[in-house]
């Protein structure tokens, strides 16, 4: 018959593969979480880069065409040019506000769900 002694054994044996168990769980949400956020912030660059890529190619038809319109094809890249200026300043005052805030929250959202 087994004494008291084996059956405090036992439970400290099996509280101590709880313990482990619960370790790796943690372990494997945390690397789900990770590999979630960072799949999402990847598929939000290469939107961006796309992005980035066909507004090259915009503004430079733009430029060409405002310039060929004002008779010197270098007015319109200087038009152009400072727009793309004042759209600088604009996401430098603002950028806590329309870029910091969401990809924090994103992130954040990522990690909670």
């Amino acid at each position: 018959m087994p004494s008291t002694i084996d059956y405090l054994e036992n439970l400290v044996s099996h509280a101590g593969d709880v313990a482990e168990t619960k370790v790796e769980l943690w372990k494997l949400r945390a690397a789900g979480k990770i590999s979630e956020t960072v799949s999402s912030l990847i598929s939000i660059i290469a939107i961006a880069i796309l992005i980035i890529a066909a507004l090259t190619i915009l503004s430079i038809g733009i430029a060409f065409w405002i310039g060929s319109e004002m008779g010197n094809i270098s007015y319109g890249f200087f038009i152009v040019g400072g727009f793309y200026a004042v759209v600088g300043i604009l996401v430098y005052i603002f950028r806590g506000d329309w870029i910091k805030n969401p990809v924090s929250n994103l992130i954040i959202d990522k990690i909670i769900k």
